[in-house]
C-alpha cells in the first residue's frame, strides 16, 4: 500500500498521509514518496495550493519508532533526521501556499510537519503535542526552529519543554492555527478555505510567496516592479474594466 494518497480538487492539491495502522507515522518509504510528490507538484501548474492531511484519528504521529529504533548511534540517526528536515524545508519553500489540515492528533513529527506549512487549520477536536522532550530528545526535523519564528518565545518554549498535548482551541488563541472547523464536513471546509487562496492569479501568488520568504534585496522596489509588470496583464485589465463598469 502506498504511504501517501493524492488528489486534485479545483486548483487545490491534496496529499493524504496513509498509514492508518500506525497513525500515519513517517517511515523511510513515506520519505521517498513525499520527496517524489514535492518534486512533481512543486512545478505543476494545475494547482495553486497544496494541502497536507491525515485521517479522522491522526494527522501524523511522528517518526515510525518501530523502524527508527534500530538506529542506535548519532551517526546513524542524523542522516534520517536531516533528510526529513530538508524535505520539510522544500515544503516551506515550495512557492505555493501550503496548508496543514489536522484532525485527531498531531504529535511529535506531526507538529513539525504542521509547522513547515504556511497555514494550519484544524478540527475542533484536534490535539497537538511537541512530545519529543518526553522521549528525551529535541525536535529533529526543523520544527522547533520554525516554532520560535511563529510564536512568542515563552509560548514556543512551553510547548517544546513541557511536551504537553494541547487543544487546538488554545493554539488558535495563540495565532498558530488560523481556522477551526467542525469535524462534520471538515474536508469540505478545508477545500473552501484553500480555494479562497487559490482564487488569486498564479503570478500574484508567486509574488506574495517570494515576499513572505524575506529574500528580496530591495523589497520596496521589487514589490513595485511586480505590481507594474502585472498591471499590463489581460487579467488585470479585465478586472479593472469590470470594476469601473460595475453598476
Amino acid at each position: 500500500m502506498e504511504t501517501l494518497r493524492w488528489e486534485r480538487r479545483d486548483g487545490v492539491g491534496w496529499i493524504f498521509f496513509n498509514r492508518p495502522e500506525v497513525r500515519n507515522a513517517v517511515n523511510l518509504r513515506m520519505m521517498d514518496e513525499l520527496e517524489e510528490w514535492i518534486e512533481q507538484w512543486g512545478s505543476d501548474p494545475t494547482f495553486k495550493v497544496l494541502v497536507f492531511a491525515g485521517d479522522e484519528k491522526a494527522f501524523v504521529s511522528g517518526g515510525d519508532l518501530e523502524e527508527f529504533r534500530r538506529l542506535t548511534t548519532e551517526e546513524a540517526v542524523f542522516p534520517v533526521m536531516a533528510r526529513m528536515g530538508r524535505l520539510l524545508e522544500k515544503v516551506r519553500s515550495l512557492g505555493k501556499p501550503t496548508v496543514a489540515a489536522v484532525r485527531g492528533t498531531a504529535v511529535g513529527g506531526g507538529c513539525e510537519i504542521a509547522a513547515s506549512c504556511d497555514f494550519r487549520v484544524a478540527s475542533q477536536q484536534a490535539v497537538f503535542g511537541f512530545v519529543q522532550s518526553r522521549l528525551g530528545i529535541t525536535t529533529g526535523w526543523g520544527g522547533g526552529s520554525r516554532l520560535f519564528e511563529q510564536l512568542p518565545k515563552s509560548q514556543a518554549l512551553y510547548l517544546l519543554l513541557s511536551g504537553k498535548r494541547v487543544d487546538a482551541r488554545l493554539l488558535q488563541q495563540w495565532g498558530w492555527i488560523i481556522k477551526l472547523f467542525p469535524e462534520e464536513n471538515f474536508l469540505t471546509s478545508v477545500q473552501s478555505f484553500a480555494q479562497e487562496l487559490a482564487q488569486a492569479p498564479a503570478e500574484v501568488i508567486k509574488a506574495y510567496m517570494e515576499m513572505a520568504s524575506g529574500g528580496w534585496v530591495d523589497p520596496v522596489d521589487r514589490e513595485a516592479r511586480y505590481c507594474a509588470r502585472l498591471w499590463e496583464t489581460e487579467e488585470h485589465l479585465r478586472a479593472m474594466d469590470a470594476f469601473l463598469n460595475r453598476s
